[in-house]
């Protein structure tokens, strides 16, 4: 069927063949698996099943000539009355005029739309002459067909080609899962005579959807464990050991269990692709630091890749003090590194002079040479595109990859797209931190948060006030942010400084804020939302977050960590007057919620799986009927089916199997690359 072309039938002309092919639609298998994207039912109700003010289809016979008014131009109602099972019913439709010589006494009419509250009268929306017609009519949306058109083209070629639609799923499996065979899925699905058709075409679908996906991932993660192609890391266990004593505090129970994780994988002949998430300041950055370390004790190289200038100043400056006793070099990369300095450091870096290098986007160019790179971190990971992280890890042989992402990621994407990671999960914060007391607010009591800042300024804290961007307009981002910091300079006068930083200002002059925010030279920063990640200020106490609704959830909860770096009580204010109600419900689940992993499972809710991660990777999940969200119940019994499948060989053994073997082990050979 792939490679019998539409155009090769007799039945289908070469202009019904050219418009198919602009929908992606060239061969007789794109057809029948090209599925509807909704269907209308027009099962007729009974006068006494249906419901007032409900939309349903009802069959009658017509018991008097139409009538038509004009209201007005374009606005023409008919009127007549039909019997619908011996009940005499007024029916109105509106600019249905030309059908009024069709409508006659006797003449029997199928009518969709709803009854009033006594019954008395029904609203068409549609009518229908055709006594005999389909039930449920699939909308396939095919542009330049008509729905009617494709249908009787679905019946032709499934007619004719039925016999030629080979099952991909055993018969074991599908007894097993409640599954019809792939051929009736097809007919069903496309061309369907009830809803009881339609629903177990769409559960096989899904189900197959689901399954093969995981199957996929879950080989990906069998293929590199099974038959490694890494490199052993033989560090110094000792000198580790003594590094950990060496740190100003004691790790967290989930921090050395991610230690011992992150250690195993380095020391095992598998590449490492494992993913180190935790909220902001639960410590994934000495975890990291450790990882680091290890590599250099066996004589590798370790780079740290970020997505912001922000985020690798700081890692540049917490790193240099991790090691400042230790006699590692640390370097930092950017495209801000004047031409000369960034020469020396190239140098140095192919020459083994340096050991660990902390940069953005500028890591990934071609003239960036390791002496010898053992281990790449990614922050925030899911901000780099796959071909920028590829890049990054194909500079080194059969390098080890940690990546790192405060977001917390829902278990349905962690079993799923992130399926062929290892996961580490920080969820205990580091001994004497609080989590943050959050308050939604409306601007008329935006006071309380200003006394607030007041009060903890007083106090020797410092706070931060976040005006979101508009994307549309630096322009306006500029003028509310500048507004709102000249109103706080006012405000606060003689009492203590407020500092200003947004996307126009140069880069030294946001370090120069930083640095004196930092410092404490500057207690109250105005920000746009620049400081989302990696700032780290121990001594800011208090966010204030104005037009809170103009973020997401997770964007609210990464923020709210900011000031959650010290022993001290950390306060989080949202800010809006929004009436928008899903807005309203956002923040107070936000208000109510301090755990991240409930957050993000919101998250994934309202903005679907490939926006969780980005824009970059909107199109990672590619179903035809299947949802990682909505369907999350399937994915878990195919998780734990594709699970079994390969523990216990049955993938690789059993013949019946070998169709769906050959599917993913196609997959990893295409996606090897994209593995890291």
């Amino acid at each position: 069927m792939k490679e019998i072309l539409l155009s090769e039938l007799e039945y289908i002309t070469p202009k019904m063949a050219q418009t198919l092919k602009k929908n992606n639609i060239s061969t007789v298998e794109d057809l029948l698996f090209s599925f509807p994207n909704k269907f209308d039912d027009y099962t007729i109700v009974s006068y006494d099943e249906a419901m007032p003010d409900v939309n349903v289809t009802v069959g009658g016979v017509v018991q008097t000539k139409a009538t038509v008014s004009n209201i007005k131009t374009k606005l023409s109602i008919m009127n007549f009355f039909v019997d619908i099972d011996g009940n005499k019913v007024r029916c109105t439709i509106f600019n249905r005029h030309f059908l009024k010589s069709k409508i006659n006494y006797g003449v029997y009419v199928r009518l969709t739309g709803k009854f009033n509250e006594q019954k008395k009268s029904f609203t068409a929306s549609e009518i229908s002459f055709n006594e005999f017609s389909n039930n449920i009519n699939p909308v396939f949306n095919i542009k330049g067909i008509s729905d009617e058109k494709i249908l009787a083209l679905k019946e032709k070629v499934y007619d004719d080609f039925a016999d030629e639609i080979e099952e991909t799923m055993p018969k074991d499996l599908m007894t097993e899962l409640g599954l019809i065979p792939l051929r009736r899925a097809i007919k069903y699905i496309n061309i369907p005579e009830d809803n009881e058709e339609i629903s177990k075409a769409i559960k096989r679908i899904k189900y197959e959807e689901l399954l093969f996906y995981q199957l996929k991932i879950k080989y990906l993660l069998y293929m590199r464990k099974s038959h490694p192609e890494g490199v052993s890391i033989d560090f110094d266990k000792n000198k580790i050991d003594d590094f950990i004593k060496g740190l100003p505090f004691e790790l967290t129970l989930d921090q050395k269990k991610s230690v011992d994780e992150i250690l195993n994988d380095l020391n095992a002949p598998y590449k490492m692709n494992r993913l180190l998430q935790g909220e902001v300041g639960s410590g994934k950055t000495v975890v990291a630091a450790i990882a680091l370390y290890a590599v250099i004790t066996a004589g590798y190289q370790g780079a740290i890749m970020v997505p912001t200038e922000v985020l690798a100043n700081q890692h540049f400056i917490t790193f240099k003090d991790f090691f400042e006793k230790s006699g590692i070099r640390v370097e930092l990369l950017t495209s801000s590194v004047n031409p000369k300095d960034r020469l020396d450091i190239l140098s140095d870096l192919k020459n083994h002079k340096i050991d660990i290098l902390i940069g953005t986007h500028a890591l990934f160019q071609k003239d960036v040479e390791f002496g010898k790179l053992g281990l790449v971190i990614t922050d925030e990971e899911h901000r780099f595109g796959v071909r920028q992280r590829v890049s990054i890890v194909g500079k080194g042989y059969l390098i080890d990859h940690l990546k790192m992402s405060a977001t917390p990621i829902p278990r349905t994407l962690a079993i799923s797209v992130l399926g062929e990671s290892d996961i580490s999960i920080i969820k205990t914060l580091p001994k004497n931190r609080k989590n943050a007391i959050t308050k939604y607010l409306q601007y008329s009591e935006r006071k309380e948060a200003i006394d607030h800042i007041k009060d903890e300024v007083s106090k020797g804290h410092q706070a931060y006030v976040i005006v979101p961007m508009i994307e549309e307009s630096e322009a306006i981002d500029l003028t509310n942010a500048t507004e709102v910091y000249e109103r706080m300079v006012k405000y606060y006068e003689g009492f203590c400084k407020v500092g200003l930083i947004h996307s126009r200002l140069k880069k030294e002059e946001k370090d120069q804020v930083m640095k004196d925010f930092s410092e404490n030279k500057i207690q109250i920063l105005v920000s746009t939302s620049v400081i989302e990640v990696g700032v780290n200020v121990v001594n800011a106490t208090t966010m204030v977050i104005l037009n809170a609704d103009r973020f997401g959830i997770a964007q609210l909860h990464q923020m709210r960590g900011r000031v959650r770096r010290s022993e001290y009580q950390p306060y989080c204010y949202l800010v809006s007057d929004s009436t928008n109600s899903s807005s309203i419900d956002r923040l107070k689940l936000v208000e109510e919620n301090s755990d991240g992993f409930v957050l993000a499972e919101e998250d994934l809710i309202i903005r679907g799986p490939g926006d969780f991660f980005g824009e970059k990777q909107s199109g990672m999940v590619p179903f035809k009927m299947a949802n990682l969200v909505s369907d999350k119940d399937i994915l878990e019994v195919v998780n734990e089916v594709a699970n079994k499948l390969i523990a216990s060989n049955t993938l690789f053994d059993n013949p019946d199997y070998h169709n769906i073997y050959k599917i993913v082990d196609d997959n990893y050979n295409n996606k090897k690359e994209m593995l890291d």
